[in-house]
């Protein structure tokens, strides 16, 4: 009997000594979360400051779609010359124009410029008397798909003060159409020298209506375009694959544009999930859908 009752001491002890090395590592594990809790808390709490970050929705922009009359693109530039040099431009027009380099405008008389009415924009170009200097026709009333011209520029040997060239493509039958739509488009074209070596191509187009507004072009950056010149992997691979729709997903195509960075890159249901382009990471302030 007495055996007996010592091994039931026995078991109870062993028994309550389980229970309390699991109480035990129970306390110590409980303990230790909330040390390391307090820890991160006090190591990443913020400094107390007034400012109040409030997150802004990017507002979408309602643009009016404008078919535009005309079209340049910048061919090849011929530097073989010693006192000059020569520019290929292809010019494309679907109604009778004017066109018209300029060579060597400033920005001012620029500016001057395509502020003007239209009667007295249109008069410059159309009086016998030449009002602008280093202007020539290179094309009248002719409708014509990419026809190559070649304009001769001489090579500064000092700072360009002034923009290369000037081209303007002016519709002559705009007595047929309203003061709200485009009569002409100015592009501007930078040429390399010694000072700018960059190579030719174009700065900027303006697109002047005959109520006298003007706008400036913006082109959007395509897909070609925007992987072409990206660091990310993803993006190099997403251009190996040959693969145009959304950046993110690649499985629908791309319908939102971007601003003020322009990169047409993303479809509804990404664009719902980022706040930065996903491309030039700059922050998305505006938009508008294709």
């Amino acid at each position: 009997m007495h055996l007996l009752h010592m091994a039931f001491q026995l078991t109870y002890l062993a028994v309550s000594s389980n229970f309390g090395s699991i109480f035990t590592v129970f306390i110590c594990c409980a303990a230790m979360i909330l040390f390391i809790r307090q820890f991160r808390l006090h190591e990443f709490e913020l400094a107390v400051t007034s400012v109040v970050e409030v997150k802004q929705l990017a507002a979408e922009q309602f643009l009016a779609k404008v078919n535009l009359p005309f079209s340049l693109e910048v061919g090849t530039l011929d530097s073989s010359g010693l006192d000059s040099q020569h520019l290929t431009l292809y010019s494309t027009s679907f109604f009778p124009c004017l066109f018209v380099v300029c060579r060597e405008m400033s920005a001012d008389k620029l500016k001057v410029l395509l502020n003007e009415p239209w009667q007295k924009f249109i008069e410059i170009f159309t009086t016998e008397e030449k009002l602008l200097s280093n202007i020539e026709i290179y094309a009248k009333e002719d409708i014509h798909l990419s026809k190559p011209f070649l304009i001769q520029s001489p090579i500064s040997q000092w700072p360009r003060l002034t923009y290369a060239f000037v081209t303007f493509h002016i519709r002559t039958d705009v007595e047929r159409i309203g003061d709200e739509e485009p009569a002409a488009i100015i592009t501007i074209i930078h040429i390399p020298d010694r000072y700018c070596n960059a190579p030719a191509t174009t700065l900027c187009q303006y697109l002047k209506f005959k109520c006298g507004r003007v706008l400036n072009l913006k082109p959007l950056y395509s897909q070609e375009k925007n992987y072409s010149t990206s660091e990310d992997d993803s993006s190099r691979r997403f251009l190996k694959e040959g693969n145009d729709n959304c950046i993110i997903c690649w499985n629908l195509p791309p319908t939102h544009v971007l601003l003020p960075c322009r990169h047409a890159c993303l479809c509804a249901n990404c664009f719902k999930r980022v706040e930065n382009c996903p491309i030039c990471r700059s922050r998305v302030l505006s938009f508008f859908v294709m």
